[in-house]
């Protein structure tokens, strides 16, 4: 058995024993002898009051010599420990897992919680033993091991410098089964895991928890408790269109701003195009509650825009924009193949198809719709149109069904509409290839009896329309409709639904094309859709997006981490990416994993194969521009709301879990197996006080 000590550094507060002890020396009595004979009496009895006193006095000195002594002990952390000891604290194995997520980014002080969990991690490995090992995992979202194993404070200390607050969210149960596998593996018999976070409640996702065991002891340190500010508000979503139901050509770019605060906010919320401010608007925001604003911005020349919308600063910046990237609609030639041509050109299959198509020129829809009959279809180049649609086509010249095909796989997308014409044993003969399902019949329906079924409308067609064009949508009249059957070796996915359950409109890839069918009418035959209103942006959509058009509104925006797929191929060429922060970077495999910076990222690419560096310094000549795609954080990182300790215990069932305080006394790792002794020797401290007392009123 020995008595150790954590903290031996305050051992050295015992040198102020000197200080009573000197007090005491300053303040004795000297005695003076004075003979007068009148006073013997009186000079006897101060002799013996003197004699009486001393012992007080002396025992008043060890009193406040061990109470300085008791407190220094205290303050040094003593324990009894059962086995032999070579120092005054065991070396130990600790994992320190540290929060980066942007959260963290919260202003505490003029510095951020991430800087006050550094300095935390600084701290602990000073104040360490000797021959301690530590490691690194970084929490952030995928969680990783950023330093594994070293006893090299050093090295510990350089991996921590080069640390910074990510723009990620936040994976506490990946990184602590990292932290469990480093401590199965580590080498010292004590071990320790810090957890250093602000105890964001989305972080703590209870699936991550579900095979965590290990009798480890954690500490987790709550720094939530040091930020000076509040995160009053973020950019929640963003959303862009551009219209083209006028001459106008309109683009919309709709924000969502939610208010964090219990209060009314005012908050200005500003629209940014190529890094100038063009509108801005003041924002009455209830408490708790998320407002939509929309801004509307004259396209006036047939150029990409870059932009973001922004709010007011807070204590978290991070969250106060959300970036988009514009690209206008190219031209997409469509072929049009009337199945049933008529003399009245209103009775036409085409009629409305081209009317919706094309409203006003090519320039505003940037559709170019191209009218075929079933004659003419050979006579056609498929390679001159992107899109065509079957409408309401009974059967194909012998042999043509193999160039649709050639043409689906190569890239094109085609269109079918049903009607009376279609021959349901002839599509799913002949056109089986492309087919994700099989034809089944016509359900026929009362007048009014059949509706489209819109709920949630999360497919990129059906994003711009407002509730109360959806509202008009459902209130559409079909009367007839085929039915399907899935077919086990083909995916497809439903696009709407009708109001009986049956799919209205379905979608399936083949090859690098796209197939979509309508399982209705686009004329009046069937239903009264081409007559309402909201069949021109339908049908515009529609067709964007089997054309791929609408990759520059929906599916250029990424969240912080995923990867961008370059949507054209072609190995004849290099692809640069120029992020955010000024860096190139070589795109390889068509694919761009870097994206852990929100901002605008920029493409170029070389006609030849002229670089084969992985590295640039600037944009090689002869690069042209090739588009840009957006990167934003994920906002859930953002929602107020911490976990409780309750709920700490339940996710790390088994482990020692102790949550502090970054300012609590116990900073370093205290890795003592012992009796601790620091409260019985306060006490004894407080007794030594009580005694003084005592002796002083007593002399």
């Amino acid at each position: 058995m020995s008595l150790n000590f954590s903290s031996p550094l305050f051992l050295y507060g015992l040198l102020g024993i000197a200080v009573p002890v000197l007090i005491h020396l300053l303040t004795r009595r000297q005695q003076k002898h004075i003979r007068f004979s009148a006073v013997y009496l009186l000079t006897q009895s101060q002799k013996r009051s003197t004699r009486k006193s001393r012992p007080n006095r002396l025992l008043l000195l060890l009193a406040r010599c061990l109470a300085i002594t008791l407190f220094s002990l205290a303050l040094a952390d003593p324990f009894f420990s059962f086995r032999q000891s070579e120092a005054f604290l065991r070396p130990a194995s600790i994992v320190f897992v540290l929060d980066d997520s942007y959260s963290m980014g919260v202003q505490a002080g003029k510095r951020t919680l991430f800087d006050h969990a550094l300095e935390f991690v600084f701290e602990g490995t000073k104040q360490a033993p000797e021959k301690s090992e530590y490691s690194l995992v970084l929490a952030s979202s995928p969680a990783r091991i950023e330093q594994d194993w070293t006893s090299d404070k050093t090295i510990f200390e350089k991996t921590l410098k080069a640390q910074s607050v990510s723009f990620r969210t936040t994976r506490i149960g990946d990184a602590m089964d990292q932290a469990i596998n480093l401590l199965d593996s580590a080498k010292q018999k004590k071990k320790q895991i810090f957890l250093l976070t602000d105890l964001d409640k989305n972080g703590w996702k209870e699936e991550a928890f579900s095979k965590i065991t290990a009798p480890y002891p954690v500490k987790v340190v709550n720094f939530s408790s040091l930020q000076s500010g509040d995160n009053k508000g973020m950019v929640k979503s963003i959303q862009i269109s551009q219209e083209f139901l006028t001459r106008s050509r309109l683009l919309r770019v709709k924000a969502e701003v939610r208010n964090f605060s219990n209060t009314l906010s005012r908050k200005p919320l500003s629209l940014f195009l190529e890094g100038k401010i063009v509108k801005e608007e003041l924002l009455d925001i209830p408490p708790g509650q998320t407002l939509a604003h929309e801004f509307s911005y004259p396209l006036r020349r047939n150029q990409p825009l870059n932009g973001k919308v922004q709010i007011s600063d807070d204590a978290l910046t991070t969250d106060n924009s959300r970036y988009f990237s514009f690209h206008p609609s190219q031209n997409i030639k469509v072929m049009v193949v009337d199945g049933d041509p008529e003399t009245i050109s209103h009775q036409s299959e085409s009629f409305y198809l081209e009317r919706a198509l094309n409203p006003f020129s090519v320039s505003l829809s940037h559709i170019d719709p191209t009218i075929s009959t079933l004659a003419e279809l050979p006579l056609r180049n498929l390679s001159d149109f992107s899109v065509v649609i079957l409408a309401n086509v009974r059967e194909l010249s012998p042999g043509y069904e193999l160039e649709l095909e050639k043409f689906v796989l190569n890239g094109g997308a085609l269109l079918f509409g049903m009607g009376d014409q279609v021959n349901p044993k002839y599509f799913n003969e002949h056109l089986g290839n492309l087919l994700p399902i099989k034809l089944d019949s016509q359900y026929h329906v009362k007048e009014g009896a059949l509706h489209l079924l819109l709920k949630n409308n999360t497919h990129p067609v059906m994003k711009v329309f407002s509730p109360k064009e959806l509202a008009e949508m459902r209130e559409i009249n079909f009367y007839s409709m085929y039915t399907i059957q899935a077919r086990e070796d083909r995916i497809f996915k439903v696009g709407t639904w009708f109001s009986n359950q049956n799919p209205a409109v379905i979608e399936s890839n083949v090859g690098k094309g796209i197939i979509v069918l309508f399982l209705s009418s686009l004329d009046r035959d069937w239903n009264d859709f081409p007559i309402q209103p909201t069949f021109l942006p339908w049908i515009q959509r529609w067709t964007q997006y089997s054309a791929r058009g609408l990759d520059s509104v929906f599916r250029q925006s990424l969240l912080v981490g995923e990867p961008f797929r370059k949507s054209t191929s072609g190995s004849d060429s290099n692809w640069i990416v120029h992020a955010p922060d000024g860096t190139l970077h070589i795109l390889e495999n068509e694919v761009f994993s870097n994206t852990f910076q929100p901002g605008i990222y920029h493409l170029f690419f070389l006609p030849s194969s002229e670089t084969s560096s992985k590295t640039l310094e600037k944009i090689p000549d002869g690069a042209e521009p090739a588009g840009t795609f957006t990167v934003n954080i994920d906002v859930q990182e953002s929602e107020p709301g911490k976990i409780s300790q309750k709920k700490i215990e339940s996710f790390l069932a088994g482990m020692k879990i102790e949550i502090q305080e970054p300012h609590s006394q116990t900073t370093a790792p205290q890795t003592s197996d012992g009796i601790p002794l620091a409260t019985p020797f306060l006490l004894m401290v407080a007794g030594m006080f009580l005694l003084e007392g005592w002796m002083v009123r007593k002399e």
